[in-house]
């Protein structure tokens, strides 16, 4: 619903930046990027991408926006992961607590505040 409001207000005009602008685009936005095949992990629809699949799309004011690399998925910077760390039986978030820990509770379980 929230990509047809979107499209429908804001009349999207998804484009293509050269690599470096791109790259740089997502530094600015979600610091964590050393390349474009660095992948992150999706908040809103729980899935992988990497830095090449990453839309952009430019407003009404000219100004440049970013969406998760999933079809049909517009999740946004704040939605984006190293490691899905909202799902504690992820294969990489029980790695991740393995190697870190002090983000681990007196249970072993992980408490997703620390993570966050």
């Amino acid at each position: 619903m929230r990509s047809f409001l979107k499209l429908s207000l804001f009349m999207t005009d998804y484009i293509e930046l050269p690599h470096n602008k791109k790259l740089n685009l997502l530094r600015d936005h979600d610091g964590d990027w050393p390349n474009l095949d660095h992948e992150k992990w999706c908040l809103h629809c729980g899935k992988k991408f990497n830095g090449h699949s990453v839309r952009v799309w430019k407003d009404d004011q000219g100004s440049l926006w970013l969406e998760c690399g999933t079809p049909e998925c517009d999740g946004s910077p704040i939605d984006w992961a190293d490691y899905p760390w909202w799902d504690e039986s992820h294969p990489l978030t029980k790695k991740h607590l393995k190697e870190n820990p002090n983000l681990a509770d007196d249970d072993g379980e992980g408490d997703n505040e620390k993570l966050l």
